[in-house]
């Protein structure tokens, strides 16, 4: 196992450090989670527009058209903030007019965007349909007006101008060269019968992520490379979860959250509540069980101290206690059941949904409501929780033996010290 480990230092992770330090995948993931907000705000109302209670569904029967359009206000625009924040959060760390780019990529979004014979914009768009395209536009245009002020392509106000003035004259000529540029290509692939330019995107580049990104081995995947990455004391979940999944992940939850809205059937196990609330129980690597393990179970004094303190946190969903304090990072034991847990309840939860047995989730919860509440939310199922629960135990079980290996090494220490410190305290003084 440690030549394992060393391997993997040495070739590994160099590259998740130049990976994570991606300048693109930094924006990416920065504008992904400028979003979230806004869906957990929607998701509030979602569920008060279908509560899982009979009783209430029927009080709020008549305030069901209101409550949707605040879901639609926030869902219905994921794409269109996405493509502010993304162009804003790379343009910000080029150190160039970051609001300037933010709005001349709304403006490009929009523009690309087809519009009705009546010159309405489609709104379906704005929404996770435009997701990809969005993040796409985002990234060329500030790509654009950076190599455009690199080569001096700009309009220079002389000194004594105020700043904002001359910052809105350098923005004109990347603007105008974009925005030009997007309308050319739109004709032309009118022109030659290729539809718009989102559908181009959403055709080569969307529905082969869509489609990639929603099946069970997409998912191992995802986690298991989350899960290696924490092993080394890298945030997983910042870097594939949120940096690289987040998206895919996210129009799933608004594919489903319109499709409870239209009172059709919910299509999409995979999403980020599945990842959320059913995997990471506890936090990465289903923790809460050993949380509970360590509060319950060891014998080591410093497990035990460890205990009284990652239980708490490890309901709302923090595990860095554990993961810092036990420790799980460069682990050789507590490696395997990290790892081994998370995977084997994606499997459970995939199936249990799949056969319909738990109904598929249609609401996204903050990542920090704490486990057996959060399986009711999503999916306005008691099931849900049931599954929940279910995961806890497999965690605990897949736990349980790596837990006791580790507490008797750490047993075995405290007794070595203790016995260290009783001979030097029986050595003579000089």
């Amino acid at each position: 196992m440690e030549r394992v480990i060393q391997f993997l230092e040495r070739h590994l992770l160099p590259v998740v450090r130049i990976i994570a330090e991606q300048r693109h995948l930094q924006a990416l993931r920065d504008g992904i989670v400028s979003t979230v907000p806004l869906l957990l705000i929607g998701s509030s109302f979602l569920i008060c527009a279908f509560p899982p209670i009979p009783y209430l569904a029927r009080l709020v029967d008549p305030y069901v058209s209101a409550l949707l359009a605040v879901v639609n206000a926030t869902f219905g625009i994921m794409g269109l903030v996405a493509s502010f924040s993304i162009a804003y959060s790379l343009a910000a760390y080029y150190a160039i007019d970051a609001l300037s780019s933010g709005l001349l990529s709304v403006s490009a979004f929009i523009l690309a965007s087809p519009f009705t014979k009546e010159g309405h914009i489609d709104s379906g768009l704005m929404g996770s349909k435009g997701l990809f395209v969005a993040m796409i536009i985002g990234l060329l245009v500030v790509e654009v007006q950076r190599f455009m002020i690199k080569k001096n392509i700009i309009i220079k106000m002389p000194e004594g101008v105020p700043l904002s003035v001359g910052r809105s004259f350098a923005v004109l000529l990347p603007g105008v060269v974009i925005l030009v540029s997007i309308f050319i290509i739109n004709v032309m692939l009118a022109k030659i019968g290729e539809g718009s330019i989102p559908e181009v995107i959403n055709r080569v580049v969307t529905a082969p992520l869509l489609h990639l990104g929603g099946t069970l081995p997409a998912v191992l995947i995802a986690v298991f490379a989350i899960q290696l990455l924490w092993c080394f004391g890298i945030h997983g979940q910042a870097l594939v979860g949120t940096g690289v999944m987040a998206p895919i992940w996210l129009a799933f939850t608004q594919q489903n959250a319109v499709a409870k809205m239209a009172g059709e059937a919910v299509p999409n196990i995979i999403c980020q509540q599945f990842i959320d609330v059913f995997i990471l129980i506890g936090g990465s690597g289903t923790t809460l069980a050993l949380a509970v393990l360590l509060f319950t179970t060891v014998k080591s004094n410093q497990l035990k101290a460890l205990g009284r303190t990652s239980l708490l946190p490890g309901i709302f969903n923090i595990n860095e206690p554990i993961i810092f304090g036990m420790p799980i990072v460069m682990n050789p034991i507590m490696i395997i059941p990290f790892i081994v847990a998370p995977l084997l309840c994606i499997i459970t939860t995939y199936l249990f949904m799949t056969s319909g047995f738990v109904d598929k989730p249609y609401a996204l919860a903050p990542w920090t409501t704490p486990a057996f509440v959060s399986g009711f939310l999503v999916t306005g199922d008691w099931k849900g929780t049931a599954l929940q629960v279910l995961n806890f135990i497999i965690s605990g079980i897949i736990y349980y033996p790596f837990l006791k290996i580790w507490d008797e090494n750490k047993v075995k220490e405290e007794q070595e010290k203790i016995s260290a410190e009783q001979m030097n305290n029986q050595l003579p003084q000089e």
